[in-house]
């Protein structure tokens, strides 16, 4: 594992708490952005908060699979860029 998986592990699991929180909190804010302001108007707000909740859920398995270290298999970490 390297830093740099941690880190992006780290960021999308901050990333999906924060989903997470939009999708069961009390406040109105996440619901202004132009795309769940839209699912809002057009499907309701429990189909948003949905939405809000799909994401981070979406969102912490992905931080939870970069952060362990999960690659495809034509990935390679210790793959050196070649000079041209």
């Amino acid at each position: 594992m390297s830093y740099q998986d941690l880190f992006v592990g780290t960021l999308a699991i901050v990333i999906g708490i924060g989903a997470l929180l939009a999708g069961v909190g009390p406040w109105a804010a996440p619901y202004q952005l132009r795309t769940m302001a839209a699912v809002t108007r057009r499907y309701g707000k429990p189909a948003a908060r949905s939405l809000w909740i799909v994401v981070a859920f979406a969102s912490l398995i992905a931080g939870a699979a970069i952060s362990a270290g999960v690659r495809p298999s034509y990935a390679s970490p210790t793959q050196q860029p070649t000079a041209r």
